[in-house]
């Protein structure tokens, strides 16, 4: 009997058990497992769902320990799968989402599952999600158990347990909206998707490793094609930005009540087009904060005044439904006051009688600058410096008790960075200010003008316009009472305490002016993403921004979330306490238009929002973005001083003006302080001690003053600093250093003082903060910068940039000038660092620098320079007729909390700002021709050679004259020009 070989029959394969759309949209790879652990047939062969029911089904994967071939890669990429059935699930009973349905009490109920899958984004690959269709009863209509409308009828408890966020073209999981939440939208959107693009990449490359991984472990591949699935391609940041304004919108609601739950007894309202400054856009925006830096509303406008009514209504309303009291000061921007009644601000406040309208003194100090002809003039600083001066001054006890915290801290700190001299940002942080008497402003003002009108820099430039300036001042000489601070009302908080030297330092948050909404306005136009978007997301980025400003400057920062509320109302019924308290808990909405919605309703149109509500409805999602979603935002603040404030300080360290000290109102001591502000047009205040005898270094030797040499930095010693750098740089044209001049640089190296002896001091750099992306902190060091800040290397600088006045040609090429001068400070630092008995005889500190910061270091030292001569130029100015004498009047007392001893200062006695037109005049001279300041010298210089010549002075005509009729050739005469030609009138031509 023949042995016949029977051949072996392939496996049956499997039956999927899927619905039919299920099987298009789902992948290939994903039916198998989905068929066996979701589906089986029941007694009449029809599908049905394996019981019990549960949101998440995870895949078998691949085996631990494979005997033979793997057939397929399917294992390996598995994706695990979200069954979201709330009906089913938890037996709801959901009204119709009709209203004349949900009426009628109809509701919904199941009819199998929908035919979409949706694939979510994760943080580190994709998952899949389906739900059930709903039916109603009555009208038929269709839902799916991801709507919205379903999801907003859930209580938070399951509403929480849904783990996404859907929109038409990408559905994303809630953990990455939530990391969106933390920065502005653009930013975010762009990180997001950076650090997914490696998260991702990171998990497809370990399941590829892990299925070609086995493969190598079997000899025979005959039988299997190696193939791999590809890696899912990423939605980009405009996509994912869809998504997170989709999220907003979610919670629009809440944000509006956060927003309309903000209080304040000190308003300040300014409109800007700042925000709106976007493509094809050309409304104001409107915004009216409090004392903290918080936004009460935010409006669009289509004009900066009018319309605003229904927005100061609702703020009035606001505050009367919540029985707070009216707020006391309002700061504007214009629109302060009125020749007759009531200023235009007030008046729309109506209801508010005692409500005190208040310039901006910032505002007031802009507008001088309008009679500036050039802003990067030397003397802007000390213009502006001066006119800061003129409006207010510093509390006395404040600024001594700073300037002993600087003193002592000076003293005990070996860091050669630490000035004596208070900076802008810590007069600002502790010590308070008041504004001067009204009349006491006007005098200071037209002094200043006086002294500044005819200044100049070295090329001849005017720093102020005399017609402009005194048509400025005219006008604002009626604001002087608008920027007083107001009586009896606290603009002072403070918000903490320092330690400084030994001594606590308090630190005070001001409430004057407009400063803070400033800083807002340049926050919310970061933190809208690119140059042009529609009006629901222009709405959904203005109202997030105004949340998370405000949470930023909140006291005690606080979610308050409808689970927050849900678990509190619970605990609060069974345990009789909250579970979380909640002590920033907003209000309810109160109904005000805020945003696009107040801009719509001049029009009397609506905002819709309920497209992008919809997920499988398409949203107009903004693509145009994508390219504009780069921009690096930074951190905000609104505590920023002024630059001209610190160019101020830094030019008046030597005190050339004449203060008159008047005795403070609460004690009977006259105050010994000179304001560090203001300046005169004389000497020193006599009997007091100079900046470098109230700030010496402890270990300095005390000598004589007459042998006492300070430097630039207010320290003394620097005698010994220039010695000792002048033998160092001797050694330039030598490459060793002999015993004699070891001993002569150890000998100068022992008489430098304790504060030149010890090196540069080199700040830790902060630990890099966890984040999404790569980015580098915006804080960061300059290399080779820390070099210069040591004496005795820009005193070796300075030296080498004397012996290398320009650059020089050497064998043919051309040396740069800085190019030698760090040629020759590398070379003195080798030799010094290579002898073994200066190092170990001295600390020597001679730090890399390279020629970038040594130029800047040149030209900064120069335009210090530069100023310094010209502020000593202004300030000996004299005036040409005796001044009017200053009155003397004492102001009421310092109400900003405790009160210290006052300084008051004064600059002699300015007369009026007025002059004589005849006088103006002949002063001015005729106006000179706008042209470039080259081509003016240049004819200068011509017309200065013709006249020595004896050649006549060839003018160039204002206009040229038609020869036909004899009138200038412009267009009010009738001609016309094309091209070359020029046509006369028509008339003319006829005749």
């Amino acid at each position: 009997m023949e042995t016949q070989a029977v051949e072996k029959l392939p496996d049956p394969p499997e039956v999927v058990l899927l619905p039919e759309g299920w099987k298009q949209m789902l992948p290939k790879e994903q039916h198998l497992w989905v068929s066996k652990t979701l589906f089986s047939r029941d007694a009449h062969g029809k599908l049905k769902l394996t019981e019990p029911l549960q949101l998440w089904w995870s895949p078998p994967g691949p085996q631990l320990l494979y005997l033979q071939l793997p057939p397929f890669p399917d294992p390996f990429f598995h994706s695990r799968l979200f069954l979201w059935m709330p009906c089913r699930m938890w037996a709801y009973r959901l009204p119709c989402t009709k209203p004349n349905c949900r009426r009628l009490g109809n509701h919904l109920r199941p009819c199998g599952l929908y035919n979409t899958v949706r694939r979510v984004l994760d943080m580190s690959g994709w998952y899949f999600m389906v739900t059930e269709y709903l039916e109603c009863c009555s009208c038929r209509k269709k839902v799916a158990g991801w709507s919205q409308d379903i999801l907003d009828q859930l209580d938070p408890i399951h509403r929480e347990k849904f783990p996404a966020v859907l929109t038409y073209r990408l559905s994303c999981d809630k953990e990455l909206v939530r990391l969106m939440r933390s920065q502005t939208p653009g930013k975010s959107a762009m990180s997001l998707y950076r650090h997914l693009c490696v998260r991702h990449k990171e998990q497809w490359m370990a399941q590829s490793a892990e299925y070609l991984s086995v493969l190598d472990k079997f000899q025979d591949l005959s039988a299997v094609t190696v193939r791999l699935p590809q890696m899912m391609p990423l939605p980009s940041p405009s996509v994912l930005l869809t998504v997170h304004a989709k999220d907003v919108l979610t919670r629009l609601g809440e944000m509006k009540a956060r927003v309309t739950s903000i209080y304040g007894s000190i308003l300040k309202m300014v409109s800007t087009k700042k925000v709106t400054k976007k493509h094809d856009s050309a409304v104001w925006s409107t915004n009216v904060g409090n004392e903290n830096g918080q936004v009460l509303i935010c409006v669009l406008t289509q004009t900066v005044d009018e319309g605003l009514l229904p927005m100061c209504s609702g703020l009035m309303e606001r505050y009367r439904r919540a029985g707070k009291p009216p707020p006391q000061v309002l700061y504007v921007d214009r629109d302060c006051c009125s020749t007759t009644g009531k200023s235009k601000v007030g008046a729309m406040f109506h209801e508010w009688d005692q409500l005190v309208v208040r310039l901006d003194a910032w505002q007031f100090m802009m507008r001088f600058t309008a009679g500036v002809t050039l802003e990067s003039h030397p003397l802007y600083g000390p213009f502006m410096g001066r006119l800061f001066s003129c409006i207010f001054e510093w509390d006395a006890e404040d600024l001594k008790r700073l300037q002993e915290a600087k003193q002592l801290e000076l003293r005990q700190t070996k860091d050669v960075k630490a000035s004596n001299n208070p900076t802008a940002e810590e007069l600002v942080r502790h010590c308070r200010h008041q504004t001067r008497e009204s009349q006491v402003i006007k005098q200071l003002i037209q002094q200043l003008l006086k002294d500044f009108m005819g200044a100049t820099d070295f090329m001849g430039n005017k720093l102020l316009d005399q017609e402009r300036m005194e048509e400025i001042w005219q006008a604002q000489q009626c604001h002087l009472l608008c920027i007083q601070d107001p009586p009896g009302v606290q603009l002072y908080t403070k918000i903490g305490e320092v330690t400084r030297g030994g001594l606590i330092l308090p630190l005070y948050h001001c409430a004057r002016g407009v400063g803070s909404l400033e800083s807002f306005h340049q926050h919310l136009n970061r933190f809208i993403p690119g140059t042009s978007t529609n009006d629901l997301h222009f709405h959904i980025y203005l109202l997030e921004g105004v949340v998370q400003w405000n949470e930023a400057r909140s006291v005690a920062v606080d979610e308050a979330s409808p689970l927050q509320h849900y678990v509190n109302r619970l605990s609060q019924k069974f345990l009789g306490h909250k579970l979380v308290e909640d002590h920033n808990s907003p209000g309810e909405y109160t109904g005000e238009l805020i945003g696009v919605e107040y801009l719509y309703s001049e029009t009397n149109r609506v905002l819709e929002v309920d497209y992008l509500m919809d997920p499988d409805a398409p949203d107009g999602s903004d693509e145009h973005l994508e390219g504009d979603l780069e921009y690096e935002d930074s951190d905000f603040d609104d505590l920023k001083s002024p630059q001209f404030l610190e160019l101020s300080l830094k030019l008046l360290q030597p005190i050339q003006y004449q203060a008159a000290l008047l005795q403070s109102p609460s004690s009977g001591l006259s105050t010994s302080q000179p304001d560090p502000i203001v300046s005169s047009t004389s000497g020193p205040i006599k009997d007091e001690p100079t900046t470098a005898d109230q700030f010496t270094p402890q270990g300095i030797s005390q000598e004589d003053d007459n042998e006492k040499c300070v430097g630039p930095d207010g320290v003394p010693g620097y005698d010994h600093v220039i010695n000792l750098a002048n033998s160092l740089v001797e050694l330039r044209n030598h490459g060793f250093v002999t015993q004699r001049k070891v001993e002569e640089i150890v000998a100068l190296w022992d008489k430098l003082s304790e504060h030149d002896k010890c090196g540069v001091v080199h700040l830790a750099r902060a630990e890099d903060r966890l984040c999404l992306n790569n980015s580098h902190s915006d804080n960061f060091v300059t290399p080779c910068i820390d070099g210069l800040k040591s004496r005795l290397v820009t005193a070796i600088c300075l030296a080498l940039s004397h012996i290398h006045p320009a650059g020089q040609t050497i064998a043919g090429f051309r040396v740069n000038r800085w190019a030698a001068v760090l040629h020759d400070y590398n070379m003195i630092r080798d030799i010094v660092q290579d002898s073994a008995a200066i190092s170990t005889r001295t600390q020597i500190q001679l730090l890399e620098i390279n020629q970038r910061t040594l130029c800047q270091w040149y030209n900064a030292r120069k335009q210090r320079q530069e100023q310094l001569v010209l502020h000593q130029c202004t300030d000996n100015m004299k005036a040409s007729e005796p001044l009017f004498p200053v009155q003397h009047n004492v102001p009421e007392p310092f109400r900003h909390g405790h009160v210290g001893d006052v300084i008051k200062v004064v600059i002699g006695g300015p007369e009026l700002f007025q002059t004589d037109p005849e006088q103006r005049a002949a002063a001015t001279g005729p106006p000179s021709p706008k042209v470039p300041r080259t081509t003016a010298w240049r004819r200068r210089k011509a017309e200065e050679e013709a006249a020595q010549r004896g050649l006549p002075l060839k003018r160039p005509c204002e206009q040229y004259v038609c020869k036909k009729c004899g009138k200038p050739k412009t267009k009010e005469f009738g001609h016309s020009q094309f091209l070359a030609f020029t046509f006369v009138p028509k008339p003319l031509e006829r005749l």
